[in-house]
Order: C-alpha cells, then sequence, then structure tokens
C-alpha cells in the first residue's frame, strides 16, 4: 500500500497529469440499446467527445480508459490521444481501483503524479475549466474537483402516506454540485481506494474518499468551479443538450 506523501512533496511546479476515464457502466436510467457512452452524437460517441475534452489540455497527453470486460465496442474507436485500456470492476469504485493500480503499476508513484478522473458521460466538459482544475488543484495537499454552485432552492424530502412532501429547505451557500474531472495525488487516491476496499465502503466519487479519511482541513479535497454545462448525460433527454453544445465547442 503507498505511503502518504508530504504536503512540501506534493507541491510541485510541473505535476505529472494521468487521465482516467471510467467508461465501465451501462447507464440503466439512460435506456437505449447501447451504453450511453457509445451514443453518438454528431458522428462522434460520448466517449470520443470526453477524450477530445481532455486532449486541448496541455498537460494531458494519454489517457486510461476503464471498460468492461464484455466491451466490444471501445476498442473499434479511434480517439484523440493514445490510450491504455483497463477491464472494469463490479462498482464505479472498482473500477476506478483498477484504473489508478495500472498507472501506479506502469511506474507513476511519485509526490509529482496525479490521477485525473473523468466521467465518459461528460462529453461537454471546457477545457478552460480543466486547465484551471489542475493549477489549483495540484497547489492542495487533497487535490480538487470541478463543481458549481447549487442555483435553485433545495428541499428536503419527506414521505408520508405515499406522497413525497417538501419538508425542509436546506441552506443553499454550503451546496455544490461535484462534477468530474477531480484531481488528486495518485499515492494518497490509491491508499484511500484500497482501504475502502478492506473496509466495504461504497462510494459515489473519489472526493467522497477524501471527505471520509479526512483528520484535518487541508485533508479536504478544494472545491474549483466550473461550469454549469458540464452535464453528466443521465436520461436520454440529455443528448439534446449536448447535441447542440457540442455543435459549437
Amino acid at each position: 500500500m503507498p505511503k502518504f506523501a508530504s504536503k512540501s512533496a506534493q507541491t510541485v511546479a510541473t505535476p505529472r497529469i494521468h487521465a482516467l476515464i471510467v467508461a465501465a457502466g451501462v447507464g440503466k436510467r439512460f435506456g437505449g440499446s447501447l451504453p450511453k457512452q457509445y451514443t453518438r452524437i454528431h458522428d462522434q460517441t460520448v466517449l470520443q467527445h470526453s477524450v477530445a475534452a481532455l486532449a486541448q489540455v496541455a498537460p494531458i497527453t494519454h489517457c486510461h480508459i476503464v471498460i468492461a470486460r464484455d466491451d466490444d465496442i471501445a476498442k473499434t474507436l479511434d480517439f484523440a490521444l493514445p490510450i491504455t485500456w483497463v477491464e472494469g470492476g463490479a462498482e464505479r469504485m472498482d473500477s476506478v481501483r483498477h484504473g489508478v493500480q495500472a498507472i501506479w503499476q506502469a511506474g507513476f508513484d511519485s509526490a509529482d503524479d496525479w490521477v485525473l478522473i473523468h466521467d465518459a458521460a461528460r462529453p461537454c466538459v471546457q477545457a478552460t475549466d480543466v486547465t484551471r482544475l489542475i493549477a489549483q488543484a495540484t497547489q492542495q495537499v487533497a487535490g480538487g474537483l470541478l463543481a458549481v454552485p447549487v442555483r435553485d432552492t433545495v428541499k428536503r424530502a419527506a414521505v408520508q402516506n405515499g406522497q413525497t412532501l417538501a419538508a425542509a429547505t436546506l441552506a443553499r451557500s454550503e451546496l455544490w454540485l461535484a462534477q468530474t474531472p477531480q484531481l488528486f495525488p495518485i499515492a494518497k487516491l490509491l491508499e484511500y481506494l484500497q482501504q475502502a476496499q478492506t473496509l466495504g465502503l461504497g462510494f459515489t466519487d473519489e472526493a467522497s474518499l477524501f471527505e471520509h479519511f479526512a483528520t484535518q482541513p487541508c485533508d479536504y479535497p478544494l472545491l474549483v468551479e466550473g461550469s454549469h454545462s458540464n452535464i453528466k448525460l443521465t436520461f436520454a433527454e440529455d443528448i439534446v443538450f449536448a447535441e447542440a453544445w457540442l455543435v459549437h465547442a
């Protein structure tokens, strides 16, 4: 298991950024005959668009993509970056761990090595946002993530007699919507992933790992404001927005 890197060791002038795209999911809520990452928008799949967006970021010159064992589509596609393929796991966290282990085992295990994790289903991410994330998060012990402040009033629901009721209003000023990419130092990320596996813990994103294992404020990831256009394609109607956005990308 990798050891924690010191704060001074992680503040480096030229970090190495290793892109990791998670594309092993099936997207049950999206529907359709194919996983959503293979839906075509303007003659390219969603996955190809996501890789192309990262390819516009100068420090990113290669990408690891995690796919399902029985995926027979991904390797037939052309991408804007050289690709290393990694077999996914049962859950998202397993797939991320497999990807990070592949990068680590390739010899990228120093304090200069950072993993940039991105969802395949976020093809509208902007290179300027990713560049800003890299610049800011690599100055932190615990890295950071793109996120956007909540704009709408948020209600806490309560179910009573089969009805869903608005039971409380949450303080909007404290709420952000997490996005990807999320960027973390590889040693600490891999250690947390391995600890979570040992303890049988599951998390919906990698920032949650750092939140869970944090022991002091500097262990929390930095929130770097991104763009509301960086949506995750979850439902079929989300494609309409992505089609319109990518026309002008």
